[in-house]
């Protein structure tokens, strides 16, 4: 793009535009989507299947700030065309979801519930990331005692399809869940998780949300301070030094001890009796030098399970330079906006 202009790029420019307009989006810098989304684009480029992935994005900014009723114009553009033209594809271009996320920001719960149930319609089982942020907004329209279920599944479902973002407000919703139905001390081990996640995808919106809750949450779910002490579990090389100490099946009890589960959880996980949950978790937090399981350091998640593994939460690292969706160029192509 720093190349060429959107009119020498043709209705091709949606490709690399939607792209970084996502890109810039969940990391918070509207400045850069707003002014990117002010530089014209081929009007044929709407008539076209490349349009759609425009529309898809320009909607994503107008959810960020808070322009909801055209947020929902564009995602149901979006979702009219692709139904016009054969290609109403979940996989391809989720646009219920997010429409979804418009009606609930608007209080419009039935709304939002019937297009999430439509979707799931349509991709049927399996573990794609349009399936998990479905039942992750599912959640959103349900009942309270319901959610914690309806989250868990998406967070499989999203821990397997690879999608970190996503991942991460699932956490950030299940930590605020629990803390609503009064479960204080898994709460706050999920919403440790979910900042670490967080945090690795440089996802600053979704780290505001952490942090004074997101607008359909009531304000006393914002998430819960991190206990230091000084034991270590929280000590970077320490806590990293004390886990290597642990035997593989220590590792495997402590890290879903850490995520929130219960020891008749996790004997019913791994197979194995409670009491030998118990004789595990004495000698990790001997190792590890702390007093319980809320002081449980959150990179046992990184270095006990992997990534699609049943029950557990992996914690991915920043991802590279390169990994930018819209390659060098666009990165160059980003600077030029203030």
């Amino acid at each position: 793009m720093s190349q060429l202009s959107a009119a020498g790029w043709g209705v091709w420019v949606a490709l690399p535009l939607s792209s970084l307009l996502q890109s810039v989006i969940a990391m918070g810098k509207l400045d850069k989507a707003s002014c990117r989304l002010s530089q014209p684009v081929p009007e044929a480029m709407f008539r076209s299947r490349f349009g759609l992935q425009y529309l898809y994005a320009r909607g994503q900014y107008f959810l960020a700030t808070e322009r909801f009723r055209a947020a929902l114009n564009d995602f149901t553009r979006c979702g009219a065309l692709m139904t016009d033209w054969r290609l109403d594809l979940p996989e391809f271009i989720p646009w219920r979801t997010k429409a979804a996320v418009a009606h609930i920001e608007m209080g419009h719960y039935e709304q939002a519930r019937r297009l999430i149930s439509e979707q799931l319609k349509l991709l049927g089982p399996g573990r794609s990331r349009a399936r998990g942020h479905s039942l992750r907004l599912l959640a959103a329209t349900s009942e309270l005692r319901k959610r914690p279920g309806l989250l868990k599944e998406a967070i499989d479902v999203l821990q397997a399809s690879g999608d970190r973002l996503e991942l991460a407000w699932a956490l950030t919703d299940l930590s605020q869940a629990q803390r609503a139905l009064g479960e204080a001390g898994r709460a706050q081990m999920t919403a440790r998780i979910a900042s670490q996640v967080a945090e690795d995808c440089g996802a600053k919106p979704l780290l505001a949300a952490q942090a004074h809750g997101h607008r359909d949450r009531p304000r006393d779910d914002a998430q819960p301070a991190v206990p230091s002490g000084d034991g270590g579990a929280e000590n970077g090389n320490g806590a990293a030094h004390g886990i290597r100490t642990l035997s593989d099946a220590e590792r495997r009890v402590a890290a879903l001890a850490a995520r929130g589960d219960t020891n008749h959880e996790i004997a019913r996980s791994l197979f194995i009796t409670v009491s030998t949950v118990e004789q595990h978790l004495t000698r990790v937090y001997r190792k590890l030098n702390v007093s319980g399981r809320t002081e449980l350091p959150t990179e046992l998640c990184v270095m006990a399970m992997g990534p699609g593994q049943s029950g557990g939460v992996p914690m991915p690292g920043p991802a590279p330079d390169d990994a930018t969706p819209a390659g060098p160029a666009l990165r160059r192509d980003l600077e030029a906006c203030p």
